[in-house]
């Protein structure tokens, strides 16, 4: 099969630092050649050259530049196609959250169980990375001494819950190093932390990013809205490490009981995150390498291009944002 993947960005393929959305795309990507199919790429700018990669120029039709190459199209958002442009079968995936209720595309594919319910859909499917690019993880508890948890989120976004975290953090008498924004923000999530228990790596990527996460204790992930998937989440789990989150969105399809801790009260999960030792790090290993691999993801979307090529919907009926279900602005004491 050919498969030609669709996502205007301008991050270098592969992406080797940032890009959570690209890292998913090309781990996919590599799932399907292993699976004897060839996949291509149609992006905003090829930084990197790569040879698969082809730039999109907005003064030609899209499917002039698809060129009859493609059996199957990937879109990595939510592709219109009301005005019948593309002929060429095609899905979408969302990767985020929409608040409209603009109506997607029958065969929109979404992120998780929950993902799916809350857009009105049926289809989904998880995310898988390409795990040999993470590394060896630390299947040892750190020294009592050495012990500190790690916030992975985009520190300025107040549906992350920096603010949560540095709460809970300070409660479990632990230190917390963020990954994914600097000490302070003047956004609208205004926040600002002075103490030297709250350490800042900025937008950390690559090795330094794995190797804080291989000696932390626990991902510490209070988020305040509905987590369509959290790549946190699985690279954690994987490198092992426990995770000490809320129990919103996918939350409950990706922790259990075995490799971490959900709650919407601080006290509570701050009582597991200085807890984090009784977790078996190797149980949170094992738990998402074959679940969330970049082949199990590959195989699940061959599935979807088979249905979609045969003729079959994705959904019964074009999915329709039906209304983030509520949850609280903060967390219970």
């Amino acid at each position: 099969m050919k498969i030609l993947h669709i996502l205007l960005t301008e991050t270098p393929l592969p992406p080797l630092r940032y890009g959570g959305t690209e890292r998913v795309m090309w781990a996919l990507s590599l799932g399907q050649q292993a699976l004897g199919h060839e996949a291509r790429f149609l992006v905003r700018a090829n930084p990197a050259g790569h040879p698969a990669a082809q730039v999109f120029d907005a003064a030609r039709p899209l499917e002039a530049q698809i060129e009859g190459w493609a059996d199957v199209l990937h879109f990595h958002w939510p592709y219109d196609n009301a005005h019948g442009l593309v002929r060429t079968p095609y899905v979408c995936t969302e990767h985020a959250n929409r608040s409209s209720r603009q109506p997607y595309p029958v065969n929109t594919i979404f992120l998780s169980q929950k993902h799916a319910r809350i857009h009105g859909a049926q289809c989904h499917v998880y995310n898988g990375l390409h795990w040999p690019d993470y590394g060896e993880p630390n299947l040892n508890a750190p020294p009592p001494a050495a012990r500190y948890a790690h916030y992975l989120a985009k520190a300025a976004n107040r549906n992350k819950n920096l603010q949560g975290a540095v709460r809970i953090a300070r409660r479990a008498a632990l230190p917390l190093h963020v990954m994914g924004g600097r000490r302070w923000s003047l956004k609208s999530n205004f926040y600002f932390y002075a103490g030297r228990d709250v350490r800042f790596h900025g937008m950390v990527g690559g090795e330094h990013k794995l190797e804080l996460i291989r000696r932390s204790s626990a991902l510490l992930f209070p988020v305040l809205w509905h987590e369509p998937f959290g790549l946190a989440i699985i690279e954690s789990l994987y490198l092992g490490c426990p995770v000490i989150a809320t129990p919103y969105g996918s939350l409950p399809e990706l922790v259990s009981e075995e490799t971490g801790f959900l709650s919407d009260s601080e006290s509570a999960l701050a009582q597991a995150l200085a807890g984090a030792g009784r977790f078996d790090r190797r149980a949170c290993h094992e738990s998402v390498k074959r679940r969330f691999s970049h082949l199990a993801m590959a195989r699940a979307y061959q599935q979807c291009y088979e249905r979609v090529l045969a003729g079959e919907a994705l959904n019964p009926a074009p999915p329709v944002a039906q209304g983030l279900e509520s949850v609280p602005r903060r967390l219970r004491a």
